[in-house]
C-alpha cells in the first residue's frame, strides 16, 4: 500500500470505542475511509463524538471478536470487501489487573488476533496492522530496544500474560506472513496517553489516573521513589506514525515512541501544572515500580514519518481540555 490514499477505502477498526481504536477511526475517517468499527463494550461519550466527528462515514458494530462466527460474519456481512483491518482491541490494565487476570489475557487476546488473521487471510484482506507493545522487550537487553531483538525468545521468562499475549500474536503474525503471504505491520508502542482514556477502572493508565487524582484534590501516588524514567506518545501522533508505516510499507516491525524522557515523579508534576493546581504527590517505595528506565529505537519511525510528535507538556494540555470538557469519561 505504498504512498496510500485513504480515501475510499473501507476500513476495519477493533476496539473502535475504546482509547486508542476511537483515534484510528477519527483519523481514518477524516481521511475519507470508510472505518467499520468493531467494539465490544459501549461508551455512549465516545460513540457520540465520534458519530459527530465522522458522520455516515463510520458504522459501529458490537462484535464479539472472541466468537470465531461473529468474527467471520464480520468480515463476510458488513461490507463488500475489507482493504485493511487496524486490530487494537485488547484485554489489558492496570499492574494489579494484569497480576490477578494473566490466564484470561492471555487466553483472549490470542484468540481474538487469530480468528482476526485467519478472517483476513479467509477474504483477502490487503493489510493487516496489530497494536503490539513496547512490552515485549521483556528480556533485559541492550538499550534502547531495538526492532531487530528477537523477542520471540521471552516467553519464558514472563507470567504476564498481557506481555504473554502480544508477543504471541507477533508470532502468530509472523507465521500467517511467511505461510499464507497476509501482509501484517506490528506497531509497538511506548507509553500512550491522550483524550478518551479511561480515568476509572482496572484499565487505568498513569497519566489518566494522575489527572482524576489532582483534579479531585487527591494526592497522586507514586509506585517506587519516583525515580523511573519513562516516555510517552500522544495517541493521535501515534495513529499518525502507524498509519505512515502502513502507507510506505518499508517496515514491518516499528517502534513508535517519543525521545523525551520523564521521570515519573516530573510527569506527576507536569499534570498538576496542565490542570493549573497544586502538586500533591505521595511516593510508596515498598511496592514495584517496574523497570528503572524503557528506551525505545526509534530510527525506523523517523525514517518513516514526515512530522514530529507534540511535546509532553503539549500532549498534556490536550489531555486535559478533554477530560474538562467531559468530566466523568466512561470506563
Amino acid at each position: 500500500m505504498t504512498d496510500a490514499n485513504w480515501a475510499g477505502r473501507t476500513v476495519m477498526v477493533t476496539g473502535a470505542l475504546g482509547f486508542i481504536g476511537s483515534h484510528f477511526v477519527e483519523r481514518l475517517a477524516a481521511e475519507g475511509a470508510t472505518v467499520i468499527g468493531l467494539h465490544r463494550t459501549d461508551r455512549p461519550l465516545v460513540r457520540a463524538e465520534l458519530t459527530a466527528l465522522a458522520g455516515d462515514r463510520l458504522r459501529l458494530v458490537r462484535v464479539d471478536l472472541a466468537d470465531e462466527h461473529e468474527t467471520r460474519a464480520a468480515f463476510r456481512y458488513l461490507a463488500p470487501r475489507i482493504d485493511a483491518v487496524f486490530h487494537c482491541a485488547a484485554l489489558d490494565g492496570n499492574a494489579q489487573y494484569k497480576r490477578e487476570h494473566s490466564a484470561e489475557i492471555l487466553d483472549l487476546n490470542v484468540r481474538t488476533t487469530a480468528h482476526l488473521l485467519n478472517c483476513a487471510r479467509e477474504f483477502d484482506v490487503d493489510n493487516v496492522l496489530l497494536l503490539s507493545s513496547s512490552e515485549v522487550y521483556c528480556v533485559p537487553g541492550s538499550l534502547p530496544a531495538s526492532e531487530e531483538e528477537d523477542v520471540r525468545r521471552s516467553p519464558q521468562h514472563t507470567e504476564n500474560g498481557y506481555v504473554l499475549s502480544k508477543i504471541f500474536g507477533e508470532i502468530l503474525a509472523d507465521q500467517h506472513q511467511r505461510q499464507f503471504s497476509t501482509r501484517v505491520f506490528r506497531i509497538r508502542p511506548g507509553n500512550v496517553y491522550g483524550p478518551r482514556d479511561s480515568a476509572v477502572g482496572a484499565n487505568t493508565r498513569v497519566i489518566p489516573s494522575m489527572i482524576a487524582r489532582a483534579a479531585a484534590g487527591e494526592e497522586i501516588e507514586i509506585w517506587g521513589d519516583g525515580s523511573q524514567t519513562r516516555s510517552f506518545i500522544h495517541a493521535a501522533d501515534l495513529v499518525r506514525c502507524a498509519l505512515k508505516v502502513v502507507e510506505t510499507g518499508k517496515y514491518e516491525v516499528v517502534n513508535v515512541g517519543s525521545a523525551e524522557e520523564v521521570p515519573i515523579l516530573e510527569l506527576a508534576r507536569l499534570v498538576a501544572a496542565a490542570l493549573d493546581v497544586p502538586s500533591r504527590v505521595r511516593t510508596d517505595p515498598g511496592r514495584p515500580a517496574g523497570a528503572s528506565v524503557r528506551r525505545l529505537d526509534l530510527s525506523r519511525m523517523r525514517e518513516v514519518i514526515d512530522f514530529r510528535p507534540r511535546s509532553l507538556r503539549a500532549g498534556l494540555e490536550d489531555t486535559v481540555r478533554w477530560y474538562r470538557d467531559n468530566e466523568h469519561p466512561q470506563p
